[in-house]
């Protein structure tokens, strides 16, 4: 599904052939693109602001949890961390100090990301949330992007532009 999807979105399509016993195939065909000039390429970005903040970070998969905890963690902010949204409730219910901004995948099993703001906004109505993931942004918050303190990055990502999108969130609060 995440394959057809990214497909999709690209203007692309995608076809299958399987036969029992035999395995698939699957041809994906993309519009042709030029090449971008050597003078578009984009500068480095520079380091952004770090932060000091408490990021409640909500990610079902182990391994980008933990790439983006390290990388938050090294721009200066705290991080409580968890693997659903359930998970996620119940650490903000213990917590004792106060969280900044959610980060949250959007799609995660059980509950999703807008279902989760959507509960903790309940409590703290003001509370910045950026939503991650590999969909479109206009294909999974089409409604949800419009409320105030509310960002989207699209995965993959780069941690200088992770960090950038959560500093212009947090700074957006003052």
């Amino acid at each position: 599904a995440t394959v057809y999807g990214i497909v999709k979105q690209s203007q692309g399509f995608i076809f299958a052939d399987s036969n029992p016993g035999d395995g698939a195939t699957f041809d994906m065909y993309f519009p042709l693109a030029q090449a971008p000039s050597p003078a578009a390429a984009p500068a480095t970005p520079s380091r952004p602001h770090c932060g000091h903040e408490t990021i409640l970070l909500v990610e079902d998969q182990t391994a980008v949890r933990m790439l983006l905890t390290q990388a938050l963690s090294d721009y200066g902010y705290t991080l409580i961390e968890a693997s659903s949204g359930q998970e996620a409730l119940r650490l903000v219910a213990a917590a004792k100090t106060p969280i900044h901004i959610l980060l949250t995948d959007v799609v995660m099993p059980q509950m999703t990301g807008p279902a989760l703001a959507e509960r903790l906004r309940q409590q703290w109505p003001s509370l910045r949330v950026l939503f991650m993931s590999g969909y479109a942004e206009g294909s999974v918050l089409p409604t949800f992007l419009a409320e105030p303190g509310t960002g989207f990055i699209q995965k993959p990502f780069l941690p200088t532009e992770l960090a950038q999108k959560l500093r212009e969130l947090l700074d957006s609060a003052k």
